[in-house]
């Protein structure tokens, strides 16, 4: 049940008794909790009756009777505003926490629909850093919020395991390092590769020659020349094991997995079907898409040398996920920067007469306080470098805390802390926004972090554990207080969160409630006495304080974010 949804729609039907039609959205909130919960503001309706909007909203607001979940209406300079019955809307609203549990909030929205979330997208022969991070925590909180929704969904990886950046890599293994240096240990392997197409790339500015080389490298790779071919398996095995170490650690899981060299193979079909198309032209002896008439420019999918680009790839795998997997929506998670590259992929479909609804989600990129992050100029932290300087700090912390603690619990706890500092400190920016990465913020348990809600859970858990069972019955009217009637609001806004984030593919909001959700309980709990309180005011703030925990329990678990008893 959306409260929330219900009340908006109780003050429509109060207001559509007085032939005032309005939509839900039209309802605004007020500045200020004295003022009202909901306003609608009188400033087009003044003008069609030509009197003043606050004259409009006096007469209006004189007419309007409450309704079941409305305590109050008033006028308010130019707006008429309602205030809710929070006796009521707090006995329903934790009523149906406690009843629904981590089901609270919940929906049936998607309705069975088969929705396919491609993300994290990583190259091999490149090394995981905190940019794919915000990728692959994004995307994994996606796939939980769809599935709380009701969609049916389809969780993808589409690892580019070929291409030119392999090459280079190649290359500079093939002329720079021999065996015996290869490292030893899965982790090792998977970094050290990373770092060789760092100083291949480095390597290859110094000297065109050497460019043509990775080049013509790129070309006996994609032939299947059989010593090349020996290599990319070794190597493409190292990055392989690699990422799903961190995906297991991450707790992140994929339903399918495509992989470029295996997408590769359709380019020679792609090719022969798109050349029937009049945009489809030769130029230079390079296959390209001229969809200069849509001001989308041109996109290469052949080089001249036949060697394949990623649209070639992308086509053919658009249409499979579709055919093979029966879905009937397609998003693609991938980078800011790669928007118009998928506009050209999603017009050259559409100019096939592939029809289907496929979704970008852009996301800005990640930076570090020295600049922006790229594998090419080695200006990276890796996710390995990240997570293990956090533990540090983590391990540290939690020792100075719990110095009764084994070193087994020290360590499980700190990870535990780590992994919500991470994957909040990627989801607490709108994906529109570009992300500064600051570990000292992520881990601070008294800010706008993953840990400061571990704080939080852990704090409500050691309340409801002193105080026990409850045999005295709730009182809702004694739920009076500002900070009380905040927190039943937040509670009553949480299904609508959910829904929000649905429908702007943003995980952000759903980030920035929780952490008001605690920032109110928090101040609360400073304000209000919980246990010591008269028996029938303890019993209901106790009964809040469980909706609370219940509901941040339930965002958490949608974001990913590790759970902690005590902290």
């Amino acid at each position: 049940m959306n409260l929330n949804a219900k009340i908006k729609e109780q003050i429509v039907a109060i207001l559509k008794k007085e032939q005032i039609k309005i939509k839900a959205d039209d309802l605004e909130i007020p500045p200020s909790e004295e003022m009202g919960d909901f306003g609608l503001p009188l400033f087009n309706l003044s003008k069609e009756l030509k009197k003043s909007p606050a004259t409009v909203a006096k007469e209006i607001a004189a007419k309007l009777t409450v309704g079941e979940l409305i305590a109050q209406v008033k006028a308010v300079g130019p707006y008429v505003n309602f205030t809710i019955d929070y006796e009521k809307a707090a006995q329903l609203t934790i009523a149906e926490i406690l009843k629904q549990k981590n089901k609270y909030g919940q929906s049936k929205a998607g309705k069975a629909q088969r929705v396919m979330i491609e993300f994290s997208q990583p190259n091999t022969h490149k090394e995981l850093h905190i940019g794919h991070l915000r990728n692959i925590c994004i995307g994994a909180a996606l796939v939980n919020l769809y599935r709380a929704s009701g969609y049916k969904v389809i969780a993808a990886n589409y690892i580019g395991d070929t291409g030119a950046h392999v090459a280079k890599t190649l290359w500079y293994l093939q002329n720079y390092v021999n065996q015996t240096d290869y490292p030893a240990g899965r982790r090792e392997l998977g970094e050290f590769l990373g770092q060789s197409y760092t100083a291949a790339v480095k390597k290859i500015k110094e000297n065109e020659a050497y460019q043509e080389q990775a080049q013509e490298l790129l070309k006996k790779l994609e032939s299947g020349d059989p010593e090349l071919t020996k290599l990319w398996q070794q190597t493409r095995q190292w990055s392989l094991d690699l990422f799903n170490e961190v995906y297991q650690e991450l707790g992140v899981e994929f339903d399918v997995v495509f992989y470029e060299s295996e997408e590769e193979k359709q380019s020679s079909k792609m090719s022969a079907l798109l050349l029937k198309y009049p945009f489809i032209k030769k130029s230079q002896g390079a296959l390209i898409a001229d969809l200069n008439e849509y001001n989308l420019g041109v996109l290469v999918l052949l080089r001249k040398d036949g060697t394949a680009l990623y649209g070639i790839k992308d086509l053919p795998l658009a249409i499979k996920k579709f055919k093979k997997y029966k879905i009937s929506r397609s998003i693609y998670l991938i980078d800011i920067r790669q928007s118009q590259y998928l506009k050209q992929i999603f017009k050259i479909l559409q100019l096939m007469g592939f029809n289907k609804e496929m979704i970008h989600v852009p996301y800005e990129f990640v930076q570090l306080k020295s600049g922006i992050i790229s594998s090419r100029s080695g200006n990276v932290i890796t996710y390995e470098e990240v997570k293990e300087a956090a533990l540090n700090k983590a391990i540290e912390e939690t020792q100075k805390r719990h110095p009764l603690w084994s070193d087994i619990k020290i360590k499980e706890v700190s990870l535990k802390i780590v992994m919500a500092a991470l994957r909040f400190g990627m989801l607490k920016n709108s994906n529109d926004k570009i992300l500064t990465f600051d570990l000292e913020s992520a881990l601070d348990t008294a800010g706008f972090s993953g840990p400061y809600l571990q704080y939080t859970v852990a704090r409500m858990n050691s309340v409801l554990k002193k105080a026990g069972k409850q045999k005295i019955k709730a009182d809702y009217k004694k739920l009076q207080a500002n900070a009380e009637k905040t927190l039943i609001k937040d509670l009553l806004a949480y299904p609508e969160i959910l829904a929000a984030v649905i429908s702007s593919n943003d995980p952000a909001a759903l980030s920035q409630y929780l952490y008001k959700l605690a920032q109110d309980f928090n101040a609360f709990y400073h304000e209000l006495p919980v246990l010591k309180a008269e028996p029938e005011i303890r019993s209901s703030r106790l009964l809040l304080l469980k909706s609370i925990n219940q509901v941040i329990n339930n965002g958490m678990e949608l974001l990913g974010l590790p759970v902690l008893e005590e902290m």
